[in-house]
């Protein structure tokens, strides 16, 4: 029997099973190693630069940091602790005595003495009108010594390092020096 029809054995032969298609993109990105290596560099790329701008910003403060901190406490390492040293105010005023680093933004002076300038008269029965006479007139600067006012205050003074313009180590040979140990042997 010669028949055209197909028998059964020969339709399930004819009929191949083929596997489903995948998605075309994830299996060639899966599949390709040129495109993975571009995806980690890409991923790197964008993950580093981040990174690296974080460790300059860093390493900017940190340095900033040492550099204000140092510049600060400069000025405090030049005071000569075996001398007497001259504080200038922002407010004008001067005084004398030892400084020293009180912590943080303050300094202490201690053993305080400061300038009072007494103006003498010309004699009694000299015109005080007068520009000859009254050029006569002399400037009595006297050193006081803190602790002798009607207030009482105590040889001590925290002063805040904004309100210090500068200071000067003084000679120990200078006039001032000079008044404050003649006062210190006086007593």
């Amino acid at each position: 029997m010669s028949t055209s029809a197909p028998t059964h054995r020969q339709a399930e032969e004819s009929q191949t099973v083929q596997p489903e298609p995948r998605a075309a993109s994830s299996h060639r990105a899966a599949s390709s190693p040129r495109q993975n290596i571009k995806e980690e560099k890409s991923l790197l790329k964008r993950l580093l630069w981040p990174l690296v701008i974080a460790v300059v910003v860093i390493v900017l403060g940190v340095g900033g940091w040492f550099a204000w901190s140092s510049t600060r406490g400069a000025a405090v390492n030049t005071i000569d602790t075996s001398k007497y040293q001259a504080v200038f105010f922002t407010n004008g005023q001067v005084y004398f005595g030892k400084l020293q680093l009180a912590g943080g933004d303050y300094m202490k002076l201690t053993d305080i003495y400061y300038l009072q300038n007494n103006q003498q008269t010309a004699a009694e029965g000299e015109d005080a009108n007068n520009p000859q006479q009254a050029s006569t007139d002399q400037s009595n600067v006297q050193l006081i010594k803190l602790g002798d006012e009607i207030h009482g205050p105590e040889d001590e003074m925290i002063i805040s390092k904004d309100q210090v313009l500068f200071y000067e180590n003084l000679k120990t040979d200078g006039k001032v020096a000079q008044s404050i140990d003649q006062h210190k042997g006086s007593k």
